[in-house]
């Protein structure tokens, strides 16, 4: 359905970064980003509603709020900017929330500010140039940590290293929340992953298969305490649905399926 609403769609602007090329293409609807693959689709703007979320795995991301029901978040870290899709959609939602947009290239920042309306601010919204595996080094505490990285249409090395989650771990807040958005290379690469963050955290993510697509999304709180029961995640959807035209049930069905691998 997405993909026949964004054909016929006239290039904007295209840039050449140190690492890929970055194409913008609009039509009456939409406006978004393509990385060196224009069938890759990276972010996308609905024209009329900009702050709402049309790409499915992107939506997933959003499923940490089947986790939270009080002390909200405050503060937001996103690793990976795009075409700053996820900062509209908190800023809108949540508009008290501090958020820092970490990305080493420059011009992903740029092209999020011209073109698809992310305007830092000196209060609330902070876009930072720099590697996400410097940025996680430092002396920050975060409430909500959102990972959304691909480099050449994969994942980047430093993912695969269990240092890096480590520092993630350690920059948690005590009801902090990490939210990763993979594309598994192969069944083994997930699994390894997996390995990696039990070894780190304690216990297995939440894991959501986005359907019809390769994303996998694991919602990983820092305490297994505040993995919810079944009863208590169908109560949480049901309430979140009322107000919001995210898949809050279809995230419910999905995570209620998987339930006794991500309690493992």
């Amino acid at each position: 359905m997405l993909e026949q609403q964004l054909q016929d769609g006239r290039v904007l602007v295209s840039y050449k970064s140190r690492q890929a090329e970055l194409k913008i293409f609009e039509n009456k609807l939409f406006r978004w980003l393509c990385v060196d693959d224009e069938q890759a689709i990276q972010s996308c703007m609905l024209l009329a509603e900009p702050a709402k979320l049309i790409l499915p795995y992107q939506q997933f991301m959003m499923m940490w709020q089947l986790l939270r029901r009080e002390n909200l978040p405050m503060t937001a870290s996103l690793l990976g900017i795009g075409g700053g899709d996820i900062i509209r959609y908190l800023r809108s939602t949540f508009p008290k929330m501090n958020i820092v947009a970490v990305d080493k290239e420059p011009q992903i920042a740029r092209i999020a500010s011209e073109y698809f309306l992310i305007k830092p601010d000196q209060n609330q919204l902070t876009l930072q140039i720099e590697d996400a595996k410097e940025f996680i080094k430092k002396p920050h505490r975060h409430d909500l940590l959102l990972i959304d990285i691909v480099a050449n249409n994969s994942w980047p090395n430093f993912l695969s290293e269990i240092s890096f989650w480590q520092e993630c771990h350690s920059s948690l807040n005590q009801n902090g929340i990490m939210v990763v958005n993979v594309i598994p290379e192969s069944e083994e690469h997930l699994l390894n992953i997996l390995k990696m963050l039990k070894e780190v955290f304690g216990h297995l993510p939440l894991c959501m298969g986005v359907p019809e697509h390769k994303n996998i999304v694991l919602l990983m709180p820092l305490s297994v305490k505040a993995i919810p029961s079944i009863a208590h995640l169908q109560k949480r959807c049901v309430e979140l649905q009322r107000n919001s035209d995210l898949p809050f049930l279809q995230g419910a069905e999905i995570l209620e399926k998987d339930s006794v691998l991500q309690r493992g």
